[in-house]
């Protein structure tokens, strides 16, 4: 049941696992990453994981010199040695070693440093969220793209930081010109008239891949679905809003700046629609990973 650490291909404890001081990722936080869910030994989304990595080491000028048939193996073959049933996998890419504590790429010679995290699941599938809406603003999609899923995440640990001193458990940021981003790990839909609204990758938010797969199961179980661009006065007023990422598919949010979003409701449990949702996005995710994510693994593996 130990959380092991695979790096470039060496597995060992987390504790044991180590890696030079001259490393980009930890000197300038010059790495990307991803986190992946395992179900019965089979990576959820891999494929949409592995795709989003790629863009990420495009998007920063890092080549990589392992392929998805490569870093599959590795995941595998620490998953089977961590032997603890479904997984939490985070897999970090950083630019290797440098020669100097330089930020100069040109520093940067030796080849990608891959590390890849294998720890027991704990999933926080609907558990409960108290929103505050910061003051620290998203980065600019012109300065560090959100889009890039990157180690660089210091906006994210301040914005997060300075909502849980006001009480909550969440932060929602808002960009330069003022709309809703995203929270400090999660996407975020708003039920508003009877739509589920999320604000569109443009407004500078990750393209989550749980929030993708939302947009493509709420139209089938009968909700209307947009990309909109939206106010904390549009949050304010919404009916319902919820969070989804990877670890908890959807987190309903049950307070928003203090303020109970549905005060005759049981505390802890979200509104009517967003708590039909749960156990429906949960059904999908099994039909993808059987049909799916299951095979695209195994085919992957060579199995």
């Amino acid at each position: 049941m130990a959380n092991l650490c695979n790096v470039d291909g060496q597995i060992s404890s987390e504790a044991d696992a180590r890696i030079p001081v001259l490393d980009r990722g930890f000197l300038f936080g010059d790495s990307i990453y991803e986190v992946v869910r395992t179900h019965d030994g089979v990576p959820l989304t891999w494929s949409e994981h592995w795709n989003r990595l790629q863009a990420s080491a495009a998007s920063l000028a890092m080549e990589l010199d392992l392929s998805e048939i490569d870093v599959a193996r590795r995941v595998a073959e620490t998953m089977a040695q961590a032997d603890h049933g479904d997984s939490y996998v985070r897999i970090i890419v950083t630019r290797g070693t440098g020669d100097a504590p330089n930020i100069d790429v040109a520093y940067a010679n030796s080849p990608p440093r891959w590390v890849l995290m294998v720890r027991p699941l704990q999933l926080a599938v609907g558990k409960p969220v108290h929103l505050a809406m910061v003051d620290r603003l998203r980065n600019d999609r012109r300065a560090l793209d959100p889009a890039t899923k990157s180690g660089n995440y210091l906006n994210n640990v301040l914005g997060l930081a300075e909502a849980k001193a006001s009480g909550a458990t969440d932060c929602i940021m808002l960009n330069h010109d003022g709309s809703v981003t995203e929270a400090s790990t999660s996407n975020l839909f708003a039920r508003i008239d009877g739509v589920w609204c999320t604000p569109p990758l443009n407004a500078g938010i990750l393209a989550g891949i749980t929030r993708s797969m939302l947009l493509e199961l709420l139209p089938k179980a009968g909700e209307r679905v947009e990309e909109r661009h939206l106010t904390g006065n549009d949050l304010a007023s919404a009916e319902e809003i919820f969070l989804s990422s990877t670890l908890r598919d959807i987190g309903p949010v049950t307070h928003l700046n203090g303020r109970a979003l549905h005060p005759n409701q049981p505390n802890g449990v979200g509104g009517e629609s967003t708590t039909r949702l749960i156990p429906a996005f949960g059904e999908f995710i099994e039909r993808r990973l059987a049909e799916r994510d299951g095979p695209y693994w195994r085919n992957l593996l060579g199995q």
